[in-house]
């Protein structure tokens, strides 16, 4: 009998285990702004395939340009790709940016994380050497790690291809995605809490740094504090870190000890709580524990 008991919490802490792992599947959407040209919709694909080879994240692709979506609250995070030339202003890419933006402005303090890329097409560039599916995959993970719960993503690259993220941008009051760079390197903060050091490689002229592909000719993502109140850390930057604010190539509102901004007043912590699902799998095998030492001392 002590043994079919045994048996029976190990199942039922399994069991609570899988139910919430399975009930915590990731819902993303991956947006095109449009699907005018063909080479660079395929790399959106790629990255969104990337995420989608997480386990437990699913990923849904669309073009913004075709329809108008309202269901943007039924994903946990929203990725917004534009390497589109063009206004990109077309009723439907119109309505979608305000639908996104509303959705965004609208979601909880756990929900309302941002991430600003202004090189995402050196991400899947086709050659091996360069192509960063861990970086990108950080981004998916850590939108929803330590008591975050969701959020938007936007990625772009040099000036030719803003003008249509730049209208979410104005929709959440952050500053637009701005310029065109020479290739080259991105230096990462490596305190950012999206650093991996896959997908980065040590700095040419210094090992001690590391970097990740700028090939692309990037634009700056906005960095500093916004008119919305939020503050946007830079995650990877030209240049050293006193001039990271206005050469972000990657900024994001999950805060940084190196910038100072995370753990002060009305900035995100440092280290946060264990995920809710980590903590059931906790709590089944101490309940194990606690099994166990009921039948010892019977």
């Amino acid at each position: 009998m002590r043994f079919k008991f045994g048996i029976a919490n190990i199942a039922f802490a399994f069991l609570c285990a899988m139910t919430s792992l399975s009930a915590q599947a990731v819902e993303i959407l991956f947006a095109h702004v449009s699907n005018s040209y063909a080479p660079y919709h395929d790399d959106g694909d790629e990255i969104a395939g990337y995420v989608s080879a997480l386990a437990g994240y699913n990923v849904t692709i669309r073009d913004l340009n075709t329809a108008v979506y309202n269901d943007y609250a039924s994903f946990d995070q929203v990725w917004v790709y534009d390497l589109y030339t063009g206004a990109d202003n077309n009723a439907s890419q119109v309505a979608n940016y305000q639908n996104i933006s509303n959705w965004y402005n609208g979601l909880g303090m756990t929900q309302q994380n941002l991430i600003l890329d202004g090189r995402i097409i050196s991400s899947a560039t086709g050659l091996p050497w360069h192509a960063e599916p861990e970086w990108i995959q950080n981004y998916a993970l850590e939108l929803m790690d330590n008591g975050r719960t969701g959020g938007l993503l936007l990625g772009t690259d040099h000036s030719a291809f803003q003008s249509g993220i730049n209208q979410i941008n104005a929709g959440i009051n952050i500053s637009p995605f701005t310029g065109t760079l020479a290739p080259t390197y991105s230096v990462v903060d490596t305190n950012s809490p999206l650093y991996t050091v896959a997908g980065t490689f040590a700095c040419p002229g210094d090992a001690s740094k590391r970097c990740i592909w700028d090939n692309s000719s990037p634009g700056f993502a906005p960095a500093g504090l916004q008119a919305n109140g939020q503050t946007l850390t830079p995650v990877a930057y030209h240049g050293t870190t006193s001039d990271a604010w206005d050469n972000a190539s990657v900024s994001s509102t999950l805060g940084s000890s190196t910038f100072g901004t995370c753990g002060n007043p009305g900035q995100p912590p440092c280290e946060t709580p264990v995920p809710a699902p980590l903590l059931l799998i906790g709590a089944g095998l101490l309940g194990l524990a606690g099994s166990r030492r009921w039948r010892v001392k019977r």
